[in-house]
């Protein structure tokens, strides 16, 4: 009888420890699946939210684009602006006495210390048609110590000029640099037209000495 009862309790042992080893493999099957599951949900996410960091960038890359084209539109519309303004004052016939015009007076700073780069636009009216010859001087008022000077175009040109030559039918960009001495300091400009003949007058005009950088 007890022989009996030892092999059942032992059978029953050894079907219990099988049974515990079975739901351990199971246990551990199922774990390893989930943790494939887990990583695969894992790299997933990461997919996704590389999706979503790379469409962000697209997105930041389209506005920074939006704005520097607006700039670009912004700065061509001023140019066209500025450039139908100087039309409207080469057609304008308000003035019968002063055809010659001076316009668009633009003073920068140069690459150099003491270097100023200067733009303007002589123009006649449209209506008058001939050929405008002369020349083109320019003055600079200023402070040397405590006492105004004024200084001439040809102590001043790095290239040198006495003063522009002008020979145009309608308009004539003219443009220069200038270097100016450490002790002197420059307050307004003064440009003077000459045309040669007696057909048209000569004009002058003066402008604030404000370079931009």
């Amino acid at each position: 009888m007890l022989l009996v009862l030892g092999g059942v309790a032992g059978l029953a042992y050894q079907q219990g420890g099988n049974g515990i080893a079975e739901g351990l493999a199971r246990l551990q099957s199922g774990g390893k699946d989930r943790v494939t599951d887990l990583e695969m949900e894992r790299n997933e996410l990461k997919r996704e939210l590389e999706m979503v960091r790379q469409a962000a960038e697209v997105d930041r890359e389209a506005l920074l684009a939006i704005k520097d084209q607006i700039k670009t539109m912004q700065s061509e519309r001023l140019k066209m602006e500025e450039e139908l303004a100087f039309l409207r004052g080469i057609v304008s016939t308000s003035s019968k006495k002063q055809v010659l015009r001076i316009q668009n007076f633009k003073l920068q700073q140069g690459l150099e210390a003491q270097q100023y780069v200067y733009k303007y636009t002589v123009s006649q009216v449209i209506n008058s048609g001939s050929v405008v010859k002369g020349k083109i001087e320019m003055t600079i008022t200023g402070l040397k110590g405590e006492k105004t000077v004024n200084l001439q175009l040809k102590q001043l040109s790095e290239e040198k000029l006495e003063s522009h030559k002008m020979r145009f039918r309608y308009f004539q960009n003219v443009e220069g640099k200038l270097r100016i001495p450490t002790d002197f300091q420059p307050a307004k400009v003064k440009i003077e037209v000459k045309p040669t003949g007696s057909k048209l007058a000569p004009v002058d005009a003066a402008f604030e000495w404000s370079p931009v950088s």
